[in-house]
């Protein structure tokens, strides 16, 4: 019986619980659970390593964010950011978090940039996930990209640049500004973030430098033919299904394309004395 418990469990490299050994062994869990205590120890534990994967974008306009925050006074922030610059592209300050605005601030920035990204990444809220906002994206053939749910760290430039603007309105957060004044303030802050603030991820340039330096690529793309690669890529991931299909197939898709890349930071008293390590099949999530 005993040397039963030991192979069942070295077989299955301890990841059976001592109830479903003791079901087929036919003893108690506890005589079970004494068994392996006896032999192993304490269960093996999935070892903790340290986050180090580091994420690029090689182009503008390849993945734009949006999110809402909070402000005072019960009002809200959409915003819209470019993943490769950080350029607030768009913002709205609303009295409340709604699918109809949501798709009214994507056909604004549609008419005001001129053209639209190859990616839109967004959260789990409803105003995302509506029918409004996914018949917007499959319009203009915008590859959707569904963040986790309850991941915020996934989207960690736009919760960062939520953040910077929370912290540029704390000296007024509770002076019960109005709407336009409320307006004003957060229209002041997003110029210094995108015109003023040097950023040491882009070399000490700011956002609207690194956004306006050259014409995008992703313009005048051939979205029939980028589809269609994605497609190939999703068909080689089955059996692979939903959202997590469709994250992996497109972090990939936008290697092969050339406008991403992913590799995992090496110590600094890593042997080598190199910085990084480059790798593309490294599974980071952006």
């Amino acid at each position: 019986m005993i040397q039963k418990v030991i192979e069942i469990d070295q077989r299955y490299r301890s990841s059976w619980d001592v109830r479903a050994i003791a079901h087929v062994v036919k003893i108690s869990p506890t005589t079970v659970a004494d068994i392996l205590r006896e032999v192993r120890g304490p269960r093996p534990q999935l070892a903790s390593h340290p986050h180090r994967g580091r994420t690029r974008f090689i182009d503008r306009d390849v993945m734009w964010s949006s999110d809402f925050t909070d402000l005072p006074g019960k009002r809200y922030l959409l915003r819209t950011l470019d993943e490769t610059s950080r350029f607030r592209i768009g913002w709205e300050v609303l009295r409340a978090e709604t699918a109809e605005a949501v798709v009214n601030h994507a056909t604004d920035l549609r008419h005001r940039i001129g053209h639209v990204p190859l990616v839109w990444k967004y959260d789990h809220g409803s105003q995302f996930t509506s029918d409004a906002f996914q018949a917007f994206l499959a319009y203009y053939q915008i590859v959707p990209f569904p963040i986790p749910p309850r991941a915020p760290w996934v989207n960690g430039r736009t919760e960062r640049d939520n953040k910077e603007i929370q912290n540029w309105l704390i000296p007024v957060w509770d002076k019960g500004l109005s709407d336009a004044e409320l307006e004003r303030e957060v229209d002041e802050g997003m110029w210094m973030l995108n015109y003023i603030k040097p950023r040491m991820v882009l070399g000490f340039q700011t956002s609207a430098q690194v956004y306006f330096t050259k014409e995008s690529m992703v313009e005048d793309a051939d979205r029939d033919w980028l589809l269609d690669q994605l497609q190939q890529i999703k068909d080689r991931l089955w059996p692979m299904s939903g959202e997590r299909l469709q994250r992996k197939a497109v972090r990939m898709w936008l290697q092969q394309m050339g406008f991403y890349e992913e590799w995992e930071e090496i110590p600094k008293d890593a042997a080598t004395g190199e910085t990084v390590n480059r790798s593309l099949d490294e599974d980071v999530a952006f």
